[in-house]
């Protein structure tokens, strides 16, 4: 059982190389703080360490955490059936998701056939019925395996008091929510990033399901290799200056491949904004001023790419699905 949580812990890791260092067997400890390494007579100190780790260290206990308690609950869940953790688990999942059926495996190979493996595309369907069966019914019950636990955690009463470290990041800019709402969502975006794009459908979820408890801050972060959403940028906080920052928000996410300037400022006129000022604001870079420190706060805080979250100061990268929000959101509002 300990290899099946492994290989689900190892799916949650990004793959990457480093390089190995000869490394001391024991850290010392001067002046009552522990010494991880030392440059000649420069001490690298554990503190320093974890403060540099932020919230990698973080992630990493999450997820030894997360192993702990699943691989705890199973192992109390199995002794009350009788079984050992493996026998349970299969047990539950091939009740849980039936072996696939021959048409369904058959309507299977023909719908994929150009994207199988040659040596599985190029034979009748009778000689590789048995292993797309078997493939099927392996990928899916794969996928039962963590409903599974998670239902056992459920009747558990699972509780994690781990906190995730908090960074203190501005909450300045466009919003949706009462100033006063308890839960703060301070969003960096680039409106060329096809994520962020997603993520504005979250945050539009967040909003819809929670209400006021909720405020969402929109911040700058466009990537240099996206080479109008700088422009794009500026744009927003043009908008802003107009009062129409989420409707420029909302066509530049539905436009996202038309937004060089002449598309922005028809845009504006057609949102409704005063022409002649968006044009100036735009062309003249009046707000590049703004974006640049947009991005300045966002890199101090951990920022490297987007989109960026941070509930109530708890940092979430990337395209996220709602739960996750939800999780600390709940989080938050418990507090």
């Amino acid at each position: 059982m300990k290899r099946l949580l492994l290989s689900l812990s190892l799916l949650l890791l990004a793959p990457g190389c480093a390089k190995l260092t000869s490394r001391s067997p024991v850290a010392s400890t001067v002046a009552g703080e522990t010494v991880v390494a030392m440059i000649g007579t420069q001490r690298i100190t554990l503190e320093e360490l974890d403060k540099a780790a932020g919230r990698e260290l973080f992630e990493l206990r999450e997820r030894t955490l997360e192993n702990m308690i699943s691989e705890r609950v199973l192992k109390a869940e199995a002794q009350k059936a009788g079984l050992s953790e493996e026998a349970f688990i299969k047990q539950q999942v091939e009740k849980r998701v039936p072996e696939v059926s021959v048409e369904t495996a058959r309507k299977f190979f023909e719908e994929n056939k150009s994207r199988l493996p040659p040596q599985l595309a190029t034979q009748p369907f009778e000689q590789v019925q048995d292993t797309l069966v078997k493939g099927l019914t392996g990928q899916n019950r794969q996928r039962a395996v963590g409903e599974v636990i998670e239902e056992i955690k459920s009747r558990a009463g699972v509780k994690v008091l781990l906190a995730a470290p908090k960074v203190q990041v501005a909450a300045s800019g466009p919003s949706k929510g009462p100033k006063d709402a308890k839960v703060t969502i301070v969003e960096f975006s680039d409106f060329q990033c096809p994520y962020c794009g997603q993520g504005r459908k979250v945050m539009e979820e967040v909003l819809s399901k929670y209400g006021n408890k909720v405020r969402v801050v929109f911040r700058d972060f466009p990537l240099s290799f996206h080479d109008k959403a700088q422009k794009a940028a500026e744009a927003g906080q043009c908008a802003h200056d107009q009062g129409k920052f989420w409707e420029m928000h909302d066509w530049m996410f539905d436009n996202q491949s038309t937004l060089d300037e002449p598309a922005l400022k028809d845009a504006a006129r057609k949102l409704g904004l005063n022409g002649d000022k968006f044009d100036a604001c735009l062309t003249t870079g009046a707000k590049a001023t703004v974006v640049k420190n947009n991005m300045k706060e966002g890199g101090e805080a951990g920022v490297k790419g987007t989109p960026a979250f941070f509930v109530n100061g708890v940092f979430l990268s990337g395209a996220l699905p709602f739960e996750k929000f939800k999780t600390e959101i709940d989080r938050a509002l418990a507090e």
